[in-house]
């Protein structure tokens, strides 16, 4: 039966529904719910006797059980919560809990990341002393155990590595956990004055346990429609937002919606937190514009990578320019930035060795997708992108630049790398003329020009 927690929260009130209550979803969310239930069950003076809140990778069962036996000092319900309770994961899972921690990694969230990773190598049967003895030179079973094939997401795994390699950890502990007899306890019955508060990054709903809380009706998922890029649907973040702005009696600007929802990543959390210093930021006044947006809201999507490779791409210096004034004031990273015009640079030298060699008899200027796909399939080409409309609007902003200029710009990057790393340069004025040597070029062409020769 599927819940929500207004009904959760009536049942606790009245003292129906099941004693055992799993929550899962967006972190934000089930914070809050936590709270909610918390609120609506144990006064705040209470707390510290009616109150107990465990991590379920670090407590064992024994400690669990031995809270749930013991009566509250107070009259009325005892809580216990188990974060991030364990018990919900399967072998067909690994992958998924791979690159979940993963991109908790990418995201900062360094702790998290390192516990889920604790998680994983449980349910893989890794032994505390193939840990201890995993180093440099063997890190390969690592990597594939969190599925990263190269590139970036080794590198995010390698130091992933290193962080929990200077934090010891205990998979001996963590295999108490595993042998949990929380089925055995949902057979027994609870106490009747305990609640059991469960919540975990993600479930695996195939699991007995998850299905048979599931018959109970003690399962409650929050969080907001996704799409399955595990991107939030516009119209789920439309209704998040409104719920916000009716909270403080606030209004936005058409313009600035848009910006809004083009700047939010799939972190709901960090959304809320840009959310709430954007409001705090217009003050008394009861209308947000896009200035307001574009001043404080961080672009916590990245669309801002496409804004730029695609001003860079069109030659347009002056746009080019005017987003890196704007990433440097919120404080992307130089490195960042760079490493994103390289990317772009190289996609652009492989673009345009194709319009000079392969596709030279056949590329017309201003064909259409579909010309062009019929091309791709006719010639069997093997383009360099995963995306074949990405390769076909790389190939449209390749015809701008000849392979020289590309070629000395490979260079110039160096250069701009090497600077930027020494101590001696500023920053901005490194990336300000790099930007300015693609978009001008080495002979001071004006933008609109376009190149299609070698």
């Amino acid at each position: 039966m599927k819940r929500d927690l207004k009904t959760v929260l009536a049942d606790l009130k009245t003292g129906r529904g099941s004693q055992v209550l799993l929550i899962f979803g967006d972190d934000l969310q089930v914070a809050e719910s936590c709270r909610a239930i918390l609120d609506q069950l144990v006064p705040e003076d209470q707390r510290s006797f009616n109150y107990e809140r465990f991590d379920g990778r670090a407590a064992t069962w024994e400690q669990i059980e031995a809270s749930l036996r013991t009566p509250p000092f107070f009259p009325g319900k005892k809580l216990l919560w188990v974060d991030s309770a364990p018990y919900f994961y399967a072998r067909e899972q690994k992958g998924q809990l791979g690159q979940k921690a993963l991109e908790l990694w990418r995201e900062g969230k360094r702790e998290e990341a390192a516990k889920l990773l604790v998680d994983l190598l449980v349910l893989e049967s890794w032994t505390q002393e193939r840990w201890d003895a995993l180093d440099d030179g063997s890190v390969k079973p690592f990597l594939d155990l969190l599925g990263a094939a190269g590139g970036e997401e080794q590198a995010d795994a390698e130091a992933l590595l290193a962080f929990c390699k200077s934090h010891p950890l205990d998979l001996a502990k963590r295999k108490g956990a595993e042998a949990h007899r929380l089925a055995a306890l949902l057979d027994e019955g609870l106490p009747p004055w305990d609640v059991l508060l469960l919540t975990t990054v993600d479930v695996d709903r195939r699991t007995r346990l998850f299905k048979r809380l599931e018959e109970l009706g003690a399962v409650l998922y929050v969080g907001l429609e996704r799409d399955r890029s595990g991107k939030i649907t516009r119209e789920s973040l439309l209704e998040f937002v409104a719920q916000r702005l009716r909270e403080t009696g606030k209004t936005l600007e058409p313009p600035a919606r848009e910006m809004l929802l083009s700047r939010a990543g799939d972190d709901l959390r960090g959304f809320q937190q840009e959310l709430e210093k954007l409001l705090l930021f217009v003050g008394e006044r009861s209308t947000i514009g896009a200035g307001d947006v574009e001043l404080v809201f961080v672009d916590r999507a990245e669309g801002w990578i496409f804004d730029l490779t695609r001003a860079l791409g069109d030659r347009d210096a002056p746009a080019a320019l005017a987003q890196l004034a704007r990433l440097t004031a919120q404080g992307e990273h130089p490195l960042k930035i760079l490493s994103t015009v390289a990317a772009e640079a190289r996609r652009l030298l492989s673009a345009r060795q194709l319009l000079a060699g392969e596709l030279a008899k056949v590329w017309r200027r201003g064909m259409s997708y579909s010309q062009f796909q019929q091309i791709v399939a006719q010639q069997r080409l093997a383009l360099p992108g995963r995306n074949p409309y990405g390769d076909y609007m790389c190939l449209q902003r390749a015809q701008h630049f000849s392979l020289s200029e590309l070629r000395s710009f490979m260079e110039s990057l160096a250069d701009a790398d090497l600077r930027l790393k020494s101590s001696g340069s500023q920053p901005r004025i490194v990336l300000e003329k790099i930007f300015v040597k693609l978009c001008v070029g080495g002979l001071g062409r004006t933008r609109g020009r376009k190149r299609v020769g070698p």
